[in-house]
């Protein structure tokens, strides 16, 4: 497996750095040096760093063509790098240096595998400049170091608080250390090093480790800890969701310090691996079977990218520290989802076609992200022979990761089983988020809004519609096998609306996803009602809303069973349309089956021209809805508009889907839900909610059940 996946990224490495060759620019100082992108802070400067590793990679491989060529671009960067840093002599692409910020450090870190690839070919002048910045940089966390309005090393569980901090920690404390490794004679070497302690340990950090008395590097746990930046079960709210990409971050900056130690036989701090196993066996079960993070609370950023190029020396890390059995084969179908896209653009790049808008229309954001997947695969080409075989695989990667995962007090709840993931998420990056589907498929998941509604008053310009909502309440009942989710969100808040006016919490949504512990099915109720004392205008309105991504991943077409036989979804359509789905189920693709087991409009699925998967539209989606209206209309207060159940199945065919038995137990105008459903263990499932303004009762086969307001249940019936 380690020369074939070796080989393979290599190749595509290669084809990266031909294409990588129109970004490719001389600097305006005497004589030009020549570095990759705009050369902007931050991302921009990173970039260059990435560039400049994953060509000194190439260089040093064995196989590769024109190496002198590409060690050549490797010094040359490296020494615009340098140049353009606060102890240079030289600005940036956009007139600026870089350096000394929270953040400066991290393409150093990124950059060093390869920087050691290219040492024997630099002049004793590119030695002291590498020397003069390093040095800086270790210098600057030691004295004056900060992110935002906080100093030193912190944490703090809460993005909106401003000390959540835990890659940052990382990544400062690898760079102290690697700094104290590299000039064990500088006069703050040994300051360096208890830093970076200071630093790891406040990494993945969790409340207990304020009562943990273990020594390490001779000061205990409690002692070093400056607050929490996890949950207790390694939730973690990075950007304000609950951001499964951060937790991959975490875990890559701790690898490449493993991995460059190993390596150089420096010695490694002993704060490293704090809690990096307990949050790999969590977000190990957060990765799906083909290697793609399974993002349980959404992504700002474009989809398959950023910060699933850095699962690569996540992955390893795991299967050489942790001697985790499944990694090694994580990264080769991660790798094979890498050439999937390389291969289907046909010009070397990696993302080339597929976000094509951000290509023409943001080149420093753009050759970012291509510079994050080349220095990934570098990484794996540096780190790959190092890391020492784990064990083989004593269960299959499903029954491995399957089981439940709760954290109660960031609102998110997990299960997975061989046939079904399911979970939902109450902070997501959108605020409410579910998924449901076969775990083997990855293919299937497109996070935004998933299974929630989605409404947007005049006046939201934010697409993502995190700036006009707010979560009102939120509960999650975990039970073995499954949970039940019940909320509140406003719709609406602050909208301004030209010129002058403004308006605010104009409609509540109310959710209920419930995973009943089949292994297989998903009930969702969904209500939408408009604000008794004001009138509204809605630009969009969307029900049931399941996202059903059709992109290059599944080959660009999709397969939609019904009452009305099979129908094709290419992803190639012309233009927009909205395809009314006959009766009141549908599969796609024989995988995931859908019913709608109470609302007063059928099915349809909402096309679109174009790409809209998230923030920067970065995957082309379908949406199956249940009613879509667009276009601005007025709504009277207290308007209903949305009001359905729906089930979604797992694995599931036409045939299992249209025999979905279930009904309707209760549906009266103060708020009470109720229906039937029978699971795919025989038994049948109870699932109430109570959207009222007090407590509800309902008669179920002759007896009585009590709904507390604001809340849901699940109960079985023939227990």
């Amino acid at each position: 497996m380690t020369e074939n996946l070796i080989d393979d990224a290599r190749e595509l490495l290669e084809r990266w750095a031909e294409w990588a060759e129109r970004h490719v620019h001389p600097d305006r100082g005497t004589p030009p040096l020549y570095g990759y992108g705009p050369g902007y802070l931050h991302w921009g400067v990173q970039s260059n760093w990435n560039y400049l590793a994953a060509m000194a990679t190439l260089a040093a491989t064995p196989g590769v063509r024109d190496r002198e060529r590409w060690r050549g671009r490797a010094l040359a960067a490296l020494r615009l790098a340098l140049a353009t840093h606060v102890t240079g002599d030289r600005t940036c692409g956009d007139g600026r240096q870089w350096g000394e910020s929270w953040i400066s450090m991290l393409g150093i870190e990124r950059g060093m595998h390869g920087v050691t690839h290219i040492e024997e070919a630099m002049e004793p002048s590119d030695r002291e400049a590498l020397r003069r910045v390093l040095v800086a940089e270790a210098n600057w966390l030691l004295h004056e170091g900060s992110r935002g309005r906080f100093t030193g090393v912190v944490g703090g569980k809460w993005a909106s608080d401003g000390r959540n901090n835990p890659e940052s920690n990382i990544w400062s404390g690898a760079l102290l250390w690697r700094v104290a490794c590299r000039y064990p004679d500088e006069r703050n070497a040994s300051a360096w090093r208890d830093l970076a302690h200071d630093y790891f340990i406040n990494g993945v950090s969790v409340e207990r480790d304020a009562d943990d008395d273990t020594e390490v590097a001779g000061r205990p746990i409690a002692d070093r800890y400056q607050g929490a930046n996890f949950f207790p079960n390694y939730a973690l709210d990075h950007h304000g969701y609950m951001n499964v990409g951060y937790m991959a971050i975490c875990a890559s900056n701790a690898a490449i310090l493993h991995f460059d130690a190993k390596k150089s036989r420096a010695g490694r701090p002993e704060s490293l691996d704090h809690h990096q196993h307990d949050l790999w066996n969590v977000l190990k079960r957060m990765v799906f079977a083909d290697g793609r993070l399974a993002r349980i609370g959404g992504d700002s950023r474009v989809r398959y990218a950023y910060c699933q190029e850095y699962l690569f020396p996540a992955l390893l890390y795991a299967a050489d520290r942790f001697r985790d059995e499944h990694a090694l084969e994580l990264a080769e179908r991660q790798l094979a989802l890498v050439r999937c896209e390389a291969d289907a653009n046909g010009d070397g790049s990696f993302y080339g076609t597929r976000v094509a808008s951000v290509r023409d229309g943001n080149p420093h954001y753009y050759t970012r992200l291509e510079s994050d997947r080349a220095v990934a695969l570098a990484m794996l080409i540096n780190y790959l022979p190092l890391v020492d075989a784990p064990p083989v695989a004593s269960l299959p990667f499903e029954e491995a990761v399957a089981g439940d995962w709760f954290e109660e007090e960031h609102g998110a709840v997990m299960t997975r089983s061989t046939r079904r993931f399911a979970s939902f998420s109450w902070r997501a990056r959108e605020l409410g988020q579910a998924l449901c589907l076969p775990p083997g498929d990855s293919s299937l998941a497109e996070w935004s809004r998933n299974l929630c509604p989605v409404v947007r008053f005049l006046g939201d310009s934010d697409r993502t519609g995190t700036a006009h909502r707010r979560l009102l309440h939120a509960t999650v009942t975990p039970v073995a096998g499954g949970f039940v989710a019940c909320g509140e969100i406003m719709e609406g808040v602050d909208v301004g609306i030209d010129e002058g006016a403004k308006c605010t919490d104009q409609a509540t949504t109310q959710l209920v996803f419930a995973a009943l512990p089949d292994d297989r099915t998903c009930v969702v109720f969904q209500r939408v009602v408009c604000a008794t004392d004001r009138t509204g205008y809605v630009a969009e309105v969307k029900g049931l809303h399941l996202n059903i991504p059709n992109d290059l991943f599944n080959a660009g077409v999709r397969t939609v069973s019904s009452v009305g036989g099979d129908s094709s979804l290419d992803t190639g359509t012309a233009r927009g349309e909205l395809r009314e789905v006959p009766g009141q189920w549908a599969s796609v693709d024989g995988l995931l089956g859908v019913v709608l087991i109470r609302g007063d409009e059928g099915l349809c699925i909402d096309r679109s021209a174009a790409s809209r998967g998230g923030t920067y539209a970065s995957l082309r989606v379908d949406e199956l809805c249940s009613g879509v209206h667009r276009g601005v209309r007025r709504v009277a207060p207290g308007e209903v508009l949305v009001d359905l159940c729906c089930a979604v199945l797992a694995g599931a065919d036409g045939a299992e889907t249209s025999a979905l038995e279930a009904d309707t137990v209760a549906w009266d105008p103060s708020g009470t839900r109720a229906v039937r459903v029978r699971g795919a263990d025989g038994h049948r499932y109870l699932i109430a909610a109570n959207f009222g303004s007090d407590t509800a009762r309902i008669r179920v086969e002759g007896r009585t059940v009590t709904i507390p307001w604001r809340q849901a249940l699940m109960e079985v019936m023939d227990g």
